[in-house]
């Protein structure tokens, strides 16, 4: 069923406004989730369910918006019309392409203690949204089969880390956790942790990185905390030939996903 949404001051179309702001996800369980791409992941995953879509037709870039608009109608869910106006005002983009959905937080809090894959990276106190969504959008580029994010400074739901992640966060599996379980975690099915600091005095790149690991990164500011490096199998480095102490955090992992691929493919 379709309804048309003439005014910004509709209840509805100022809530899914809202969701933009942390406090209004974490009040409602609910996020705010803009784009053609990014939803169409988040339908491929399974995971996500859809409250509400709120589409505006001269807003669209491409021609298969209709089918995506389709697919999320045949699941039960409200479709609302609203004019480019008001889906500029509300869009989180500079250039909108007139699909924003609201849908409930899933959760990823990890249940259980077996892992299947053997190439997972766990991300310690991440505090920049384009950061994480780098990373994300990296890791499922170089074949990660996990991500582990553990105490957090920010809120995986942001618009911000969705939209750099490409939709990625709902593809990938990425799982809530606090380091000291997930380290125990590791252990008992033997993966290899090997926590990535620049004081590490051993190049990534002669690490042998085809046994099962997991890769450990810090946060932007602070790196790693003494618990990860202390309890970690081993510490890995990125050599830095220049003046700068270290590179940015999705970078860093990037080049340690890839090189892990790239030893693999041998």
């Amino acid at each position: 069923m379709r309804q048309v949404l003439s005014s910004f001051s509709n209840e509805k179309v100022k809530y899914v406004a809202s969701l933009k702001e942390k406090k209004n996800r974490d009040k409602s369980n609910q996020f705010y989730l803009e784009g053609y791409r990014e939803i169409k992941k988040a339908i491929q995953s399974q995971k996500i369910n859809f409250q509400a879509l709120f589409v505006s037709y001269d807003c669209f870039l491409g021609s298969n918006e209709e089918s995506l608009i389709s697919e999320i109608e045949n699941k039960k869910v409200q479709i609302f019309e609203i004019p480019k106006k008001i889906f500029e005002k509300i869009s989180y983009r500079d250039r909108p392409d007139g699909l924003i959905a609201v849908c409930e937080i899933p959760d990823l809090e990890f249940k259980g203690n077996n892992l299947r894959g053997d190439f997972y990276t766990i991300i310690e106190g991440v505090e920049k949204p384009g950061n994480l969504g780098t990373i994300l959008r990296t890791a499922e580029g170089a074949g990660l089969d996990g991500i582990f994010i553990s105490d957090s400074r920010l809120d995986l739901f942001n618009p911000n880390v969705i939209r750099s992640s490409t939709g990625t966060l709902f593809t990938l599996p990425i799982y809530v956790i606090p380091i000291e379980n997930i380290l125990k975690i590791l252990k008992v099915n033997n993966i290899k942790t090997l926590a990535v600091t620049p004081e590490s005095k051993n190049s990534y790149h002669r690490e042998n990185l085809k046994v099962p690991i997991a890769l450990i990164f810090g946060s932007e500011q602070y790196g790693l905390t003494k618990f990860s490096r202390d309890n970690s199998d081993s510490t890995i480095s990125i050599p830095m030939k220049g003046e700068a102490d270290s590179l940015n955090l999705a970078m860093s992992a990037g080049i340690i996903f890839y090189e892990t691929l790239r030893q693999r493919s041998i």
